[in-house]
């Protein structure tokens, strides 16, 4: 089978590794290729994406062949026309596009993952500027896509109430969590770390900053926490460890606030936003870190909260989306509104951690049960169903 790839999310706009999308479509093509050593590989890589990155996505295979972007930036003209063409020349039997979203001129067969339709539900968590997208971009290729991939059956849901066209093409597929990465986490932790204090036990909040994470609730529900037990606010700090996002006006405001009540306990700071991290920083924070705090709105899977598992670190999550179908029986969960229940789970994991020690064991269990090369086989599958049926076998 001759596959072609859409990798414009292969890293972020900026050339980081990104999150989300970014680390789906990462973990996921890489497993495929090693999963696929029968078949062909042709990868569009966007013009972000470093040579060295690049390079690994080249060396994993002789079945690979690169296709770097034209350009400084990847343009309409880029995408929605060269780029076609470009794979039309490979003659692939599918096109898949790990993001949602295919090039407009392309007419050929085609898969496509969906993450989420939380910019269909509440734009008003999303910047400006994503009109193109919502109203022709996406609905255009759910509607062209031979089949659809939800990452959950919470996203299958919504897609199929959003999109009813996309009734009987859509198939769940579970993302991944990296063991090894986690292994190595737990294996090496750093607790000389210079950047990060390990003066303190850590509440840890990761991803983007933005509204649907609920970041203003999280802070609440700790100083909550403090309020019940001032002692621990020079024994315990919340981190928050993810790019700036966007209308973070409101979240801005609590940090301060929450910071200000509790400045003569702790004049640094008992909230302290980290910024980005690296993918190692990213798993020595969730060994470190005694919870994960992930209370979204809304989570099209939640892959943090499989991470968090895979290293034993107890996770709250609120009961939206699909974090109680990614967490299982392994994690807390709170509703995200709810301060009062936030802030006793979180009594619960830093003031009977003896009392979370089961959770941690479910959660290590519950983390096995995912990996990239399932998702991988399961999206071939999937790839090559629609290959055959192109070929009328």
């Amino acid at each position: 089978m001759r596959i072609a790839i859409d990798g414009t999310t292969l890293c972020a706009l900026d050339g980081s590794r990104g999150a989300g999308i970014e680390h789906y479509t990462w973990g996921l093509v890489g497993a495929m290729i090693r999963a696929g050593k029968a078949h062909a590989f042709f990868i569009s890589t966007p013009p972000g994406l470093s040579r060295v990155r690049r390079h690994e996505l080249q060396v994993m295979g002789e079945n690979v062949t690169i296709l770097p972007s034209f350009g400084p930036k990847l343009s309409f003209l880029s995408r929605h026309v060269l780029l076609p063409l470009r794979f039309l020349v490979r003659q692939p039997d599918v096109l898949f596009s790990p993001f949602g979203q295919l090039p407009l001129l392309w007419r050929g067969k085609s898969v496509v993952t969906v993450h989420d339709l939380a910019i269909f539900e509440h734009p008003e968590w999303f910047p400006e500027g994503q009109d193109f997208s919502v109203t022709t971009s996406v609905p255009k290729s759910l509607e062209r896509a031979d089949r659809v991939i939800a990452v959950s059956q919470s996203t299958q849901e919504k897609l199929l109430e959003v999109f009813p066209m996309t009734e009987g093409k859509t198939q769940v597929v579970w993302e991944g969590v990296s063991l090894e990465a986690a292994y190595e986490a737990l294996k090496h932790t750093d607790e000389n770390s210079k950047r990060f204090p390990y003066d303190r036990d850590v509440v840890l909040c990761l991803g983007t900053i933005e509204p649907r994470k609920n970041l203003v609730n999280a802070f609440l529900a700790f100083d909550q926490f403090l309020q019940s037990h001032p002692e621990q606010a020079t024994q315990v700090r919340l981190v928050v460890a993810g790019k700036k996002g966007w209308r973070m006006q409101e979240i801005e405001n609590e940090l301060i606030r929450v910071n200000r009540a509790w400045r003569e306990a702790e004049p640094n700071g008992v909230i302290q936003l980290l910024g980005p991290v690296t993918e190692e920083e990213k798993w020595n924070l969730l060994a470190r870190a005694s919870c994960l705090l992930y209370p979204s709105y809304d989570e099209g899977f939640g892959l943090p909260v499989l991470e968090a598992m895979a290293v034993g670190t107890p996770v709250i999550a609120s009961n939206r989306g699909a974090l109680p179908e990614v967490g299982g029986d392994a994690a807390m969960y709170v509703e995200p509104e709810d301060t009062e229940a936030m802030s006793f789970a979180l009594s619960q994991c830093l003031l009977v951690p003896e009392g979370v020690r089961e959770l941690k064991e479910m959660g290590i269990k519950r983390a096995a049960e995912f990996s990239w090369e399932r998702a991988a086989k399961q999206t071939l599958k999937v790839l090559q169903e629609v290959a055959q049926a192109e070929s009328g076998a």
